[in-house]
């Protein structure tokens, strides 16, 4: 089959997500219905040489099993990220519904308290909410933190963008298990890859940061970068110990509470009554944390749950243990709140959640990973991969960061972004040097750290804040996050190919 066929359908995606003339989904529908049809032309060409164009019609009947086989086992991986952006969202309502406030936040008066409490917000907290929640929840807390602090508004909104920065773990790492999933790695595995690329990546989002945080009229003296890339590597090394010993799901909520504690710790509340009034805020996270720690690290309980209530319909294909999952201890701890809430409530904060504007991320997960099953069947990644090589040689596999960096700001997610390119940038990689593993996390860590330019995260970040016409002005202040990340992740790959 020609190659020009084999990427219709990631070019017609591409395309229509490009003109912004129609939604994520729309475009992600339309791409997944090119691609069960370029599947479908693989099948048929794979047919015996002789075969006549009424043999090939005759035979179509036959074909449709291997086409629905496909689309099974993707809408199996699809649901495994789907079930945590329904739990997510209903755990998050049922959140914010409780009646239990956080305590009005101190001033920051001194320079050096503001500048203190903009890192917290931004490289901690923020990131955290993303990490353990999702879906933009990160930087809604950031620029609540921000507000009171009187930065110059467009300044403000650009540093709440750092809240998605580690966008690989956010929604608890749902597309970084929805890209490992589609190429038949561990979550463990990728995830640990990941994490260890965010060794260089983080430092290099602090060159914007101290430039935003002095456009905004604060200082950074060098006692206080210093302590800034001392907690970025501490931050990526929690990462890499929390992915590669605990649980990949839990890495970024651990790993930036780890740090919030240490960090934070003379401020924490020293009496009975203060403590008690944190934890009462506080439980839903602990104890999804804690239970997802011991459902993997204590046994017997870790045995328990992994081999009991093990859904497994594609034989092998992502079993799904629901005791241990995260949707099920999100939907458990959910009902907890509801359940506390008064009589009539309950219903009124969980069906919004589950209501039709809520069902968009959940469908253009599906529609994105039944495009790149449909692609992977077909050949359509591989032609594309030997193509590009045939091209660039050695150069190739280059665009491996500039291509998850392009789709992540396109798509807004790194779910759609992982299941668009994930299974192209592998085969960029093969014969380059560069380890399946390594080009995966690449594309991992680009098109997730990137999805904080799309236009949605610019346009939600400035209508929290109120402001008017302000989404270029911050886009370019945001823009050279994407920059910092993407290129040190190109010097990652050069170096990897030209000197290991």
């Amino acid at each position: 089959m020609p190659l020009t066929l084999h990427l219709l359908p990631l070019a017609a995606t591409v395309a229509l997500l490009v003109s912004r003339r129609v939604s994520m989904l729309t475009a992600g529908t339309a791409g997944m219905a090119l691609a069960a049809g370029v599947l479908m032309a693989a099948l048929m060409v794979a047919q015996p040489s002789g075969a006549t164009a009424s043999d090939w019609l005759a035979q179509l009947p036959g074909l449709l099993p291997a086409v629905a086989l496909k689309a099974g086992e993707g809408a199996w991986l699809a649901w495994h990220a789907m079930s945590i952006i329904a739990a997510g969202l209903l755990f998050h309502r049922a959140f914010e519904a409780r009646a239990v406030k956080a305590e009005a936040q101190v001033e920051a008066k001194t320079p050096a308290e503001r500048r203190r409490a903009v890192f917290v917000a931004c490289l901690l907290a923020g990131p955290f909410a993303e990490s353990v929640t999702g879906f933009g929840v990160g930087l809604v807390v950031a620029l609540a933190m921000l507000r009171p602090l009187n930065l110059p508004p467009a300044h403000a909104a650009a540093l709440g963008l750092f809240s998605q920065m580690l966008a690989p773990w956010g929604a608890l790492g749902v597309g970084t298990r929805v890209g490992a999933e589609l190429i038949g790695v561990s979550f463990t595995e990728l995830g640990t890859a990941s994490a260890a690329l965010m060794v260089v990546v983080l430092p290099s989002l602090l060159l914007v940061f101290w430039r935003l945080i002095h456009g905004a009229g604060l200082t950074s003296s060098p006692i206080d970068r210093a302590r800034d890339v001392a907690l970025m590597l501490a931050l990526a090394g929690l990462l890499w110990l929390t992915n590669c010993f605990v649980a990949p799901e839990l890495g970024g909520g651990l790993a930036t509470a780890v740090l919030l504690l240490a960090v934070e710790a003379r401020r924490l509340p020293r009496d009975a009554a203060g403590l008690s009034r944190l934890l009462a805020l506080l439980w839903p996270y602990v104890v999804l944390v804690g239970g997802l720690m011991a459902t993997r690290l204590v046994p017997p309980l870790s045995g328990w749950t992994a081999d009991s209530l093990v859904l497994d319909p594609f034989g092998g294909l992502a079993p799904m243990p629901l005791l241990r999952h995260p949707s099920t201890w999100l939907v458990a701890i959910a009902l907890v709140m509801l359940a506390s809430l008064p009589r009539g409530r309950a219903l009124h904060v969980a069906v919004p959640a589950l209501a039709r504007p809520r069902w968009s991320p959940m469908a253009a997960t599906l529609v994105f990973v039944e495009l790149a099953a449909f692609m992977a069947a077909s050949g359509g990644a591989t032609a594309f991969g030997q193509a590009w090589q045939a091209v660039a040689g050695s150069a190739a596999v280059l665009a491996v960061p500039v291509l998850g960096a392009a789709t992540g700001m396109l798509t807004g997610s790194n779910t759609a972004s992982n299941a668009l390119m994930m299974h192209i940038q592998v085969n960029l990689a093969s014969g380059s040097g560069l380890p399946l593993i390594a080009a995966a996390a690449i594309q991992v860590v680009a098109g997730s750290v990137c999805t904080l330019l799309t236009p949605g995260r610019i346009v939600l970040a400035s209508s929290l804040l109120g402001l008017t016409k302000a989404e270029s002005a911050i886009y370019r202040l945001a823009l050279p996050i994407g920059v910092a990340s993407t290129a040190s992740l190109l010097l990652v790959v050069t170096a990897w190919v030209w000197l290991v």
